[in-house]
């Protein structure tokens, strides 16, 4: 069958309802991670935790968009084990007050950790993410890390 009429705007449509698809995905992410920062009731010591949460829009492996990963100051004790042993042989071991972090680290790992993912996928793709490496533990022991965000994402995505 043959179609005849004008079609032209029908690519510039197309680049419309990608950036509308993009950025009702970025709404959810910021919801989501908004959420997730919120709810979450563990001590956030060093800030990193909380700081790692965000997301990451991608296509065929490439970064469209990005949001949360904010540095967000620790509040809290972070005491630190120190030990070595003197010139004379003896062995000291205690525990130190540590600053208090800024969340820098947990920030940039969660970026990372999310672009990583991405960088690996073929189409469109959405990762949320915390970034840190004892996310997993913190929610194990029923503390809130990203159960809310998932919750948040499955009202606004479906």
């Amino acid at each position: 069958m043959k179609v005849r009429g004008d079609i032209s705007g029908l690519d510039e449509y197309g680049g419309q309802v990608e950036q509308y698809y993009i950025s009702r995905l970025a709404e959810a992410g910021e919801a989501a991670i908004a959420e997730a920062v919120t709810k979450g009731k563990y001590q956030n010591i060093t800030g990193n935790l909380r700081s790692s949460i965000g997301y990451v829009i991608g296509y065929d492996g490439k970064v469209i968009r990005e949001g949360g990963f904010h540095k967000v100051q620790g509040r809290g004790e972070n005491y630190q084990r120190v030990t070595f042993t003197t010139r004379n042989g003896k062995k000291v071991d205690f525990w130190a007050k540590g600053k208090f972090g800024d969340g820098s680290e947990g920030s940039r790992k969660g970026l990372e950790l999310a672009r990583s993912v991405i960088a690996k996928t073929k189409g469109y793709s959405f990762v949320i993410v915390a970034g840190m490496e004892y996310a997993s533990y913190v929610n194990s022991k029923g503390y809130d890390v990203m159960d809310s965000a998932k919750l948040e994402l499955k009202k606004i995505v479906g």
